[in-house]
């Protein structure tokens, strides 16, 4: 027991002893995004160690052990709303090791405007009291109850700010009386002195002014004061960091399990004995394909390539061919690459054969003027030049993600690592001219990899995710759930390189398909119910332009919240900036045309060409701008500083606020536009058409890198007469779900003539009536009594879907409820059921046993 982890030790405690602890509403409110289960279970962990009596003493220091890119920050900024209200802290010192994370970091917690904000955009409310969040360099001595005082520093500062005081910093002196929360990002860089072994340490070596001594004499200052680290990268194996966190890791949700619960993409090998000109331009080539398979699915992604040298001068030479490939490509180049390509893998399964058999019906020319539009020098970042320093390159690499980013390639050796967010990074492509293939080139590649798994959430079909939905079925949008590694085909190289993944707990795939196919029996298929029953959908009916008359009707609004963002200033050759913090009030702008006008032409989904298809209900871009119903009296309510009037505002941070403002509005006319709607009318389909023999595509996967535990498997079902196909190809939740079926076949067979299950792989589909959204649940139940033919839908669902897929079930039992359901059949013998979700957790799997006994076998 005392080898377990503090984690291991808790989970343990709420699945034997009591229930997890609840995550107060004044988080959930106040936070910008639901939280995912994951996530709840960190601060519910967390909160349960503050509740306890002893938590000064053996809970003062706790680890979030976290991946990369399952939101950290989130829990963070709910860490703070809990301490703040329920434990009365207000002061809160975040440290990193590097100062682009503390700006990343300023915008995440404070700046409003910001798409990666991480609290209502309306502000932190609890107990009905605003509350705001104010940086500082030293903390008040009277603070204000409703502030959270914020100071960010880099743990050098904090380490020079404590031990050589100065006027106006931080002194442990002046930290005594006050208690103090430590957020500690990236917290691996501050064990430097745990990681060396202590036999080889001096006296004089032991008593140095380390960072990790610095922090651990302010922990000490005060019972009251916390120290919360927060990092994807601790090496457990090594015994020294085993022992000192051992006690403190107090959640843990690794690479590994943040990858097969499908919240990353799938991290893709593709090997190639090919030079670095070839290899660049087919990369090329696969990133402009994801961007035409997400348009052909209505979805907006601009696919970003990473070319990662490991000499600048490689690097440089690599951005200056890739540049002029593309200026001097030909129609007949590009043609006979497209050939040469179709004819190479053709009868390939992978991404090389579904990119050129795409191309192979494609418009050439079309295809060669994206390309030269696309990848251009205004297109390309290199990381590694002088200009790269500057403070736009910075902002350009860091939100590559918005529509107004033009960067689709990145040439780098290794300035991008700790605090590169970014999710649309599709490909990294090794260029690889003398590049070593060591274990510690490979680590580092790993860490890299790691990083840009990160998913993208994209909306398809009404429904954004933040999980993958592909894995198990054909589909090309495969190519946006994707990272694929582009790398030498050396067996030295990939050892090593599937050793560093594996260390990492990055799940890796080959790019290499086998096909699942199950079969309908033959026996089904000469029922009368397969040649002449039918499978009941509600009909969809067209949306009108009277359902997007006016912007209220995408859940937008023509009075927008910003905040105006003030200059920062810092000294030529100094990395030291100066913020400045003021009191500030509300400027209310009616914008002036000419900058709605220039906005417009900044923003290309703004072209009419474009816009047309998502606001029907307009016939020009100037009703738009004029019309009461739009933009005609659209606001901007600027928080500004107190001493600034509208007349101090330069015409450059107009355009920029109106800019962000346009942005906002592209994403919820985006996101609230649909062509067509669900009705209570349901009309039959021929069963045939709907019911035939399917396919999955499995990966296969390399064994040495990766432990899949949550894919789908066959399962034989040739001796289950119920079962329409001859084998299920279902996940562990499914598989769970068609024994709960045959455990109650033999009462249902008492009670009916004919009892069917059947497998809807993602071909019946039903949409919420009166609603956009929709859905395919995973099976039907078939039943017919001498009365009525009952067509029962089922869904068996993950606890952690339960509550953003809360309105698929409730839309599912209404089926029951609602007296406007119409079923149009030649009679009145057709019932459609619908019930609740299918769970192996005992009170929900009771709740549907409840269900299904009621409305099926009673």
């Amino acid at each position: 027991m005392a080898e377990e982890l503090l984690h291991k030790k808790i989970a343990d405690s709420f699945n034997i002893f009591e229930p997890p602890k609840e995550i107060p509403n004044y988080i959930t409110d106040n936070l910008s995004h639901d939280l995912r289960p994951y996530q709840e279970e960190a601060l519910s962990h967390l909160i349960y160690t503050q509740e306890l009596e002893n938590s000064n003493m053996s809970f003062n220091h706790l680890l979030f052990h976290m991946a990369t890119g399952s939101g950290k920050t989130l829990v963070l900024a709910g860490t703070m709303l809990y301490l703040f209200k329920q434990h009365n802290h207000q002061n809160f010192i975040f440290f990193v090791n590097t100062d682009a994370i503390i700006r990343k970091t300023f915008d995440n917690l404070t700046n409003l405007s910001s798409s990666k904000y991480l609290f209502t955009k309306d502000g932190i409310t609890i107990d009905g009291e605003k509350i705001n969040i104010q940086i500082v360099e030293v903390f008040p001595s009277l603070p204000d109850k409703n502030t959270i005082y914020l100071k960010l520093t880099t743990i050098q500062k904090l380490h020079v700010d404590l031990t050589e005081p100065r006027e106006n910093s931080l002194t442990f002196d002046s930290l005594e009386e006050d208690k103090v929360i430590l957020l500690a990002d990236e917290a691996h860089h501050i064990n430097a002195l745990t990681k060396r072994d202590k036999r080889k340490l001096n006296t004089k070596e032991a008593e140095e002014k380390t960072w990790e001594n610095t922090v651990s004499k302010l922990l000490a200052l005060n019972p009251e004061n916390r120290l919360l680290e927060f990092t994807a990268t601790i090496d457990l194996t090594k015994d020294t960091l085993f022992d000192k966190y051992r006690d403190k890791i107090v959640y843990q949700y690794d690479l590994k399990h943040f990858m097969n619960d499908g919240y990353s993409k799938n991290v893709m090998l593709l090997r190639a004995d090919e030079d670095d000109d070839n290899k660049m331009f087919h990369a090329i080539l696969l990133s402009q394909y994801r961007k035409y398979i997400a348009h052909d699915n209505n979805v907006s992604i601009k696919p970003v390539i990473l070319f990662k040298s490991n000499k600048i001068a490689t690097s440089v030479k690599a951005n200056e061919i890739l540049l002029n490939m593309i200026q001097s490509l030909t129609l007949d180049k590009l043609t006979d690459t497209i050939e040469h390509g179709y004819a190479l893998y053709q009868h390939n399964q992978g991404i090389w054969g579904k990119m050129f058999h795409y191309y192979k019906t494609k418009d050439m020319n079309h295809v060669l003027q994206d390309l030269k539009w696309d990848f251009t020098d205004a297109t390309t970042i290199n990381a590694n030049s002088k200009e790269f320093l500057s403070e736009d390159n910075a902002l350009m690499l860091n939100s590559l993600e918005e529509p107004n980013n033009p960067i689709r390639t990145i040439f780098a050796v290794a300035k991008l690592n700790e605090g590169w967010d970014v999710l649309n990074l599709f490909d990294i492509v090794r260029v690889s001219e003398g590049a070593s293939t060591t274990k510690t080139t490979t680590d580092s590649e790993a860490q890299l990899i790691g990083r840009g798994a990160r998913y993208f959430p994209f909306e398809h079909q009404g429904e954004q995710s933040y999980k993958r939905r592909f894995d198990a079925i054909g589909s090309d949008m495969k190519a946006i759930e994707s990272l694929h590694y582009h790398t030498i085909n050396k067996n030295s190289y990939i050892n090593n390189l599937n050793k560093s993944l594996e260390a990492a707990n990055i799940q890796v795939k080959e790019d290499s398909y086998e096909r699942l196919e199950a079969k309908i029996k033959p026996s089904f298929r000469k029922h009368p119910i397969f040649k002449d029953g039918k499978i009941y959908i509600n009909k969809l009916v067209e949306t009108t332009p009277d359902d997007f008359d006016t912007l209220e009707k995408y859940n937008a609004y023509d009075s927008y919240d910003i905040s105006f963002q003030p200059a920062i200033e810092q000294q030529f050759g100094r990395n030291v900036k100066s913020k400045v913090n003021f009191d500030t009030h509300l400027l209310s702008w009616k914008i002036d045309s000419i900058y709605k006008q220039k906005a417009i032409q900044r923003n290309t989904f703004f072209r009419f060409e474009n816009f047309k298809n998502y606001v029907p209900s307009l016939s020009s871009m100037k009703d738009f701008l004029n019309s009461p119903d739009f933009l005609g009296k659209a606001t901007l309510n600027i928080s500004a500083p107190i001493s600034m009037n509208l007349e101090d505002l330069t015409p450059k941070e107009r355009l920029k606020m109106v800019d962000q403002f346009f942005e906002y509005l592209e994403k919820k006319i985006r996101l609230n536009y649909s062509k067509e709607r669900g009705t209570p009318v349901f009309e039959g389909v021929a069963f045939s058409e709907l019911i035939n023999n399917y396919y999955v595509e499995m990966n296969k996967v390399n064994a040495n890198v990766s432990d899949m535990t949550e894919v789908k498997q066959p399962r034989s079902m040739r001796h289950f007469d119920w079962f329409i196909y001859d084998k299920a190809i279902v996940n562990n939740l499914e598989d769970s779900f068609i024994d709960f079926i045959n455990d109650y076949i033999e009462e249902l067979k008492k009670k009916y003539d004919d009892v069917y299950l059947i497998r809807n792989e993602r071909k019946i589909k039903i949409v919420e009536i009166d609603g956009v959204r929709g859905f395919m649940p995973d099976f039907l139940l078939y039943l017919r009594d001498e009365n009525y033919t009952y067509q029962v839908f089922l869904e068996p669902k993950g606890d952690h879907l339960r509550l953003t897929d809360k309105w698929k079930e409730d839309f599912l039992t209404s089926l029951l409820e609602r007296n406007d359901i119409e079923v149009l059949s030649e009679n009145d013998d057709v019932r459609l059921l619908g019930l609740k979700f299918y769970s192996d957790t005992s009170q929900y799997k009771n709740e549907f046993r409840e269900d299904f006994e009621n409305y099926t076998v009673k």
